[in-house]
């Protein structure tokens, strides 16, 4: 009985990243264009991005999109494909 616990335990905490809630992240490259992306950039010292208003990203890509159009100083937009 313990085992079958065990493993229900187990299968729970694997499948958590799963359910976890996507983020979105405005950002702005060396170059002044903005984007927005689904993954927490790099350190702005490696990736050459700059995240844009809420560090901890958006719930929604429409709140992040929000944030590139409220002064950012962007040159540009990159959209998604």
């Amino acid at each position: 009985m313990k085992s079958y616990i065990a493993a229900g335990l187990l299968l729970v905490g694997l499948a958590m990243p799963a359910l976890a809630a996507e983020q979105h992240y405005a950002v702005k490259d060396t170059v002044g264009n903005c984007s927005v992306i689904d993954v927490h950039p790099s350190p702005t010292k490696v990736s050459g991005l700059t995240i844009l208003g809420n560090r901890s990203g958006y719930d929604s890509e429409a709140a992040a999109q929000k944030a590139l159009g409220s002064g950012a100083g962007c040159k540009g937009t990159i959209e998604r494909a």
